[in-house]
């Protein structure tokens, strides 16, 4: 708020409000997450959430296609696997494996297109890299670190590999909805008080909803008594001790497990749940790996000053120049 020659004029210095959304993956064997924020439009920021204490850590921004649900967190939550893209430059698209919450590459696979990609771990030295028939080079100057065992995932060995997967420790692991058509269902954990619940989720648009969009997935809330709807372009699921966690927009929620039972409406949902981080107003900002790529890997840029970020400065650069001439 500023006065000049007797008047006084306003200037919202606020940034605006951005639509994102949230796509955590867990780590299979440890409270690790990672959180994959969309928004605005193609921008992509990575969050390494702590379930332990529900704390999180800001990573690196990246600029173009990224798919979270072709990605795969080690169950130690040391590596992240992520499949990302441009659509310029040498490989177009790419599968890169990094620390997170960082996608500085230690191994990148180029890929080329968006019919396959991305991997998962089998365990913390066992990864697959889902390139279906390929290609399954490194891209020069990278090779695995040591201890990784890189495996393709093929028509040869992938009902093997499958599995081996689903006889594994998962965090989550969702099997289809007998009752719905194309629906499927994520159960509480066994020996948790919420272990009667589960969510079902249905994608308005394809037949499976773990590879839509958020804009196009439902999620409820079953405990019992009628479905409870979560809110609408979210994500969902139960944490290890049983708890529901969901997202609405940039927030993001945890109900108690003992607090489950007896709900009736999302509205009662959201007065139970808390609010643990909202990361609607995430901006941009430059930020260094605290590691080092391969000194002769390919390495491309992740971060960009987005054209919101630019129209905003220009806005406010604009609206100081205004009041500076009013004074």
């Amino acid at each position: 708020m500023t006065a000049a020659r007797g008047r006084t004029e306003i200037v919202d210095m606020s940034l605006p409000p951005t639509k994102c959304t949230l796509y955590p993956v867990f780590a299979a064997a440890s409270p690790h997450a990672v959180i994959y924020r969309r928004g605005p439009s193609n921008h992509t920021c990575l969050i390494a959430w702590d379930r332990s204490d529900d704390s999180f850590e800001i990573g690196h921004w990246f600029k173009g296609t990224v798919k979270p649900a072709w990605s795969g967190l080690s169950p130690d939550g040391e590596w992240l696997v992520s499949f990302v893209g441009k659509y310029r430059g040498p490989f177009a698209t790419w599968t890169v494996l990094s620390r997170p919450p960082f996608l500085t590459a230690v191994a990148l696979w180029p890929k080329g297109d968006t019919w396959a990609g991305g991997g998962f771990f089998l365990a913390d030295g066992t990864l697959v890299l889902t390139h279906g028939e390929g290609p399954y080079d490194l891209a020069p100057g990278f090779s695995p670190p040591p201890g990784l065992t890189v495996l393709p995932f093929t028509r040869a060995n992938a009902q093997a590999l499958t599995a081996r997967a689903q006889s594994g420790p998962a965090a989550s692991r969702w099997r289809p909805d007998p009752a719905v058509e194309g629906g499927w269902i994520l159960d509480a954990p066994s020996g948790a008080p919420s272990s009667h619940a589960f969510i079902r989720s249905v994608s308005a648009y394809t037949a499976d909803p773990l590879r839509s969009l958020p804009e196009s997935v439902r999620h409820s809330l079953c405990a019992g008594g009628p479905p409870v709807p979560l809110p609408v372009a979210g994500w969902a699921a139960f944490d290890r001790n049983g708890d529901l966690l969901f997202s609405q927009g940039g927030a993001l929620f945890r109900l108690d497990a003992d607090r489950i039972a007896g709900l009736g409406s999302t509205d009662e949902l959201l007065a139970r749940a808390r609010c643990l981080a909202d990361f609607s107003d995430l901006r941009f900002r430059p930020l260094a790996a605290p590691y080092a790529a391969p000194k002769d890997g390919f390495a491309p840029a992740l971060d960009r000053v987005s054209r919101e970020d630019r129209q905003w400065r220009r806005q406010m650069r604009k609206a100081r120049e205004r009041v500076g001439g009013a004074g």
